[in-house]
């Protein structure tokens, strides 16, 4: 999973797409019934158009994981085994969290804290901080150093309610990846062919995937051509053969350019929203 640090904006179903011949197609609905929407929108929406297959970069034959922000309550009061989060400067900024709740926050790399109405994200920010507990429990066949770091995570309060990406990007379900950037270059658009076409639900509604992916995170588990994709939750099996593949189940995806309409949609559209720093 990553281990660094959306709103997506849900509006009427859009106007048909239109395939470069040769690749897969989105389902299209019908022309003149719903307004035009902006290229942002489309993106929001998941209903670009495939690239021009000259916009797209070698095949690279990736495969994927997935996280998500966990949605956390704070512990009991009567916990006495329970952990707040601390920022860079070793101070508390969070209520304590279950021990479970702590190291998922420091695994996944965010977490959303809900108090009554109010909720608080919360981003990893590094790992120089004390070692508070041990989650190699949870860790699985991680490596040594990425299980002690965990024990020393460090965050900071962001105003975005899932959390946000490397370079204040907000986390966009179904959307951002977490990429190594020495394979994908941060801030990238990658187009999967396989993916375009999918069905899968979010918030209760259905959509119909456009096949692009936005790199906008980074983590310390993320090693040469490893994705993490970003789901708003652990409910992943309409596309669980791509987003929980292994370094020998690849899948095809291309890098597209950055001049290209459809990947400057995306990226526009990954950047709508503000994701800063806030005072807990």
């Amino acid at each position: 999973m990553r281990q660094l640090t959306f709103t997506i904006v849900f509006t009427l179903a859009a106007c048909a797409t239109a395939a470069a011949p040769g690749l897969p197609v989105a389902p299209a609905e019908p022309r003149g019934l719903m307004p035009t929407l902006t290229p942002s929108e489309r993106a929001a929406t998941f209903t670009l158009e495939a690239p021009a297959p000259p916009a797209m970069g070698p095949d690279l034959k990736l495969w994927a994981t997935h996280y998500h922000t966990p949605i956390v309550t704070p512990a009991p009061e009567t916990m006495s085994a329970a952990l707040p989060l601390l920022d860079r400067n070793g101070a508390r900024i969070s209520p304590p969290l279950r021990q479970k709740d702590w190291c998922e926050a420091a695994l996944q790399g965010s977490v959303s804290v809900k108090q009554g109405s109010k909720s608080t994200a919360y981003v990893f920010v590094d790992s120089d901080g004390p070692e508070q507990t041990n989650c190699d429990a949870q860790l699985g066949s991680l490596s040594d150093g990425v299980k002690a770091a965990t024990r020393r995570a460090r965050f900071m309060a962001v105003n975005h309610p899932l959390g946000c990406g490397v370079r204040n990007l907000p986390l966009t379900p179904f959307r951002t990846i977490a990429v190594d950037p020495s394979v994908i270059p941060l801030e990238s658009v990658i187009f999967v062919p396989e993916l375009r076409g999918r069905r899968f639900t979010h918030d209760g509604r259905e959509h119909v995937h456009d096949g692009y992916l936005f790199a906008g995170d980074r983590g310390g588990a993320i090693k040469g051509r490893h994705i993490d994709v970003f789901l708003i939750d652990d409910h992943f099996e309409p596309l669980e053969d791509l987003f929980a593949s292994t370094e020998t189940r690849t899948f095809s995806a291309h890098v597209v350019d950055a001049d290209d309409p459809m990947a400057a949609a995306v990226k526009a559209g990954g950047q709508s929203s503000s994701c800063e720093p806030v005072a807990p």
